[in-house]
């Protein structure tokens, strides 16, 4: 078989390394946003997975590249996730099919609709070469990705899971960053609620306030929790315990007096310091909301009123305003800057 299993050159710019050796440039397929996919090459990373839009960040020379979720550092070509690995892997196998087919049809003397006659007269035997369907090449399969932002330092565009922490390619702690953008979709969420009004009516609009809270408080638990668990695995607790911390902690994140005191008896961190009494007592007050909102239809409960202090009478329905809710984002934004701060000395 003279031919060779691989041609130099097209698409895939084939190239003859070596006696048995090739190599060829397999470009990955981006998403419909021009994302390609990236994943931590850690096994115990979790999520792991993420995307970053080429052209943004470190475009020059970049030799270390980071995971946002554990900031594990390799080379960019160790982020390469299993899907674009099968994929093009994929794509080889393709090409060596179509040699081996060259190959094939080269040594027993087919011409190119892959026959040949022997003999002639009366006797001659006709060959021909049917090839099986070539393997079909199949796209990297890739999750959906929906948290999208830009890193402020280096200026990477990039898709994660919840609040990650780290830039991909610069490698700086960009927590705030994530947390601020989870803030802004519910400001955007607030500034629709009038249009919404004149269009859905009043119920709906009242509807959208109260999930609005509802989101902002969930923000509020998750911040609080992402800062703790990385607080406790930066001092190197084991896995099992600090599973076991977020087990007794329970929802207690949910309510700024119990927060409160947890971080200032587990990591000697002033939560509040931040804000004056007047703005506690006004954050205090509306995260109380939530809780009657949720399970309660937004009814005033007994609970509720132990909870809030609040002079609100029984069995009416609790109501909140979008002034209201951009205190409790202002208040837990500043919050947040603080407690970064205290906990890993950046701001």
């Amino acid at each position: 078989m003279s031919d060779k299993l691989f041609r130099e050159g097209g698409p895939h710019n084939v190239k003859k390394t070596g006696p048995d050796e090739y190599t060829m440039t397999v470009a990955l397929p981006k998403d419909s946003d021009g994302r390609y996919a990236r994943e931590c090459p850690v096994d115990t990373c979790s999520p792991g997975f993420f995307k970053v839009k080429p052209g943004t960040g470190i475009t020059d020379g970049q030799e270390i590249a980071y995971c946002p979720y554990c900031r594990f550092g390799s080379t960019p070509k160790d982020f390469t996730t299993k899907e674009q690995l099968r994929y093009s892997k994929d794509i080889m196998v393709n090409e060596a099919y179509e040699g081996i087919e060259r190959m094939l049809k080269s040594s027993l003397g087919l011409d190119s609709s892959g026959k040949k006659t022997m003999g002639g007269g009366f006797l001659s035997i006709e060959m021909s070469y049917n090839p099986g369907q070539k393997p079909r090449v199949w796209r990297p399969f890739e999750e959906e990705v929906r948290r999208d932002l830009v890193c402020p330092h280096c200026g990477l565009d990039h898709s994660v899971y919840g609040l990650a922490t780290w830039c991909p390619d610069c490698g700086k702690d960009i927590f705030l960053t994530h947390v601020e953008a989870e803030i802004n979709v519910v400001r955007a969420m607030l500034s629709d609620i009038g249009r919404r009004r004149e269009n859905l009516g009043v119920r709906v609009a009242t509807k959208d306030m109260e999930n609005c809270l509802e989101d902002t408080v969930s923000i509020f638990e998750a911040v609080l929790r992402a800062e703790a668990r990385r607080y406790l695995v930066a001092q190197n607790i084991a896995a099992e315990k600090i599973e076991h911390f977020f087990k007794k902690v329970g929802n207690a994140f949910q309510s700024v007096r119990r927060a409160e005191d947890i971080f200032t008896k587990e990591f000697n961190v002033s939560l509040l310091n931040a804000l004056s009494e007047k703005d506690i007592s006004k954050l205090v007050s509306a995260i109380e909301k939530r809780h009657s909102i949720t399970h309660n239809l937004g009814v005033v409960d007994k609970k509720y009123i132990e909870r809030a202090r609040t002079a609100e009478r029984e069995g009416r329905e609790i109501l909140v305003d979008a002034d209201e809710i951009e205190s409790v984002i202002d208040f837990s934004m500043k919050i947040f800057i603080a407690v970064h701060a205290q906990m890993f000395g950046q701001k």
